[in-house]
């Protein structure tokens, strides 16, 4: 053997593991990643289009009677408020050329708002609260617009999985209320952990995975180490069963959430771990059925998954198509098929949820459940009066709006009347309108 063979064998190694020092160096941490992903978040909240409306609506309410209030943006909110006084449908061509005119005055009053409400912000003003009550103390001591948003926040997650009709443009207002929801010191620990699971299902449920990693993390803890009378009890629940409630929850979530980062072990783990809370609570329906299907499955049990599968496909609470889909992977299943199962696809979470608001009787119910029979119809209307405007919106050309509108608008018709279509598309629920796409 050559006298040098010892020498170069050394250097080789000293060499690797100088290459592999530098390439792991070279590779970004869960939390460097979970930093970007927060930073896009926020851009993309900046630039939403479709978020225009709804922060005016909020920025014009806050702001009344103040002395700074933008004019641009209350100008939007009084054409969009114009669009009440239409009929439904036109009876007469008069009828016509007022809804055209109106809904053309509303893109053209949405585009000037735009440009105001990317250096105005409506934290500047009073609370909703303040607006609505002013002369009622804040309803909690540690109140704050963090907390108002988180509660916003809420409020919009539940009506935007319960809206099957897909009425409710909700997707990216969660977003910029959780943006906004950031925790306090100050504020009890179930309600700071209770913001961090709602980030984690908005995050997860746009494919930023490692920023919903880090909260449905702080989730899962903040449930686990919370002592046991921090949890509420009724006469018919417990604390412990409040609380196992929770871990279950948050347990799917964050299984729903590695899928996504292709951590299958991790997502196993707290599949089981969700199973075994909602056996001590003693409860069977899809998301049960649907968490069986995929142990067994990655367990290789393939004929037991199926079954589980066929079940979910039996329940009544799904749709037609949902039932279809699930039933024909049942199918792929028992063949040993190379189509992807569907608990191993982001819609999952969409086709579960929706099933488990149905059993609780959808939007309208809950509203009605959880508000009372008037409150609930007050709410209820401007997401019907919301579902006429998207449809007359839809009629609006680009080409219209910018004539219309003379130079205010050069700068949309040059990227191609980007932010028009791009509300038509939102508020229609079209391709550009997932979860998965995140605020646009």
């Amino acid at each position: 053997m050559n006298s040098h063979t010892p020498i170069t064998l050394r250097a080789t190694a000293a060499l690797s593991l100088v290459l592999l020092s530098v390439l792991a160096g070279c590779r970004k941490s869960d939390a460097e990643r979970a930093a970007e992903e927060r930073a896009e978040i926020d851009k993309k909240l900046r630039d939403s289009y479709a978020l225009v409306p709804y922060r005016a609506f909020k920025l014009t309410v806050r702001a009344e009677g103040q002395p700074n209030a933008p004019e641009e943006v209350a100008a939007l909110w009084k054409a969009a408020a114009a669009t009440r006084e239409l009929p439904e449908k036109a009876v007469s061509e008069e009828d016509a050329r007022k809804m055209a005119r109106t809904y053309l005055d509303l893109a053209i009053a949405f585009y000037k708002a735009k440009k105001t409400l990317e250096k105005r912000d409506e934290d500047e003003f009073p609370l909703l609260w303040n607006r609505f009550v002013p002369e009622a103390p804040a309803p909690l001591p540690f109140y704050d617009a963090g907390v108002e948003h988180a509660v916003l926040a809420a409020l919009w997650l539940v009506l935007d999985n319960a809206d099957r009709g897909n009425r409710i443009p909700a997707t990216e207002v969660v977003f910029y209320e959780l943006a906004r929801s950031t925790p306090q010191p100050s504020w009890p620990a179930g309600l700071r952990t209770a913001v961090q699971g709602n980030r984690g299902l908005a995050f997860c449920g746009a494919g930023y995975h490692y920023a919903a990693e880090e909260e449905l993390n702080a989730f899962v803890s903040g449930v686990e180490t919370l002592p046991l009378d921090e949890f509420p009890a009724t006469a018919s629940v417990t604390s412990s069963q409040y609380r196992e409630t929770l871990l279950a929850a948050g347990y799917f979530a964050r299984a729903w959430n590695r899928m996504g980062l292709k951590r299958e072990r991790a997502a196993e783990d707290d599949i089981e771990r969700g199973l075994g809370s909602l056996e001590k609570l003693g409860v069977e329906n899809e998301l049960t059925w649907w968490g069986w299907a995929f142990i067994h499955f990655r367990r290789e049990r393939y004929e037991e998954s199926a079954k589980y599968l066929d079940k979910l496909a039996a329940s009544p609470y799904l749709g037609a198509a949902e039932q279809q889909e699930i039933h024909a992977s049942a199918e792929e299943m028992r063949k040993h098929g190379k189509k992807l199962p569907i608990f191993l696809q982001a819609r999952a979470a969409v086709i579960l949820g929706q099933a488990l608001i149905a059993r609780a009787g959808g939007v309208e119910h809950i509203l009605v459940t959880v508000l009372g029979p008037e409150r609930a119809k007050q709410v209820y209307a401007p997401i019907a009066w919301m579902d006429r405007v998207r449809q007359g919106m839809s009629s609006v050309s680009v080409d219209t709006v910018a004539r219309e509108a003379g130079d205010t608008l050069n700068a949309a018709k040059e990227v191609g009347g980007k932010g028009l279509e791009a509300l038509k598309k939102k508020l229609g629920g079209g391709s550009d309108s997932t979860a998965e796409s995140g605020p646009q």
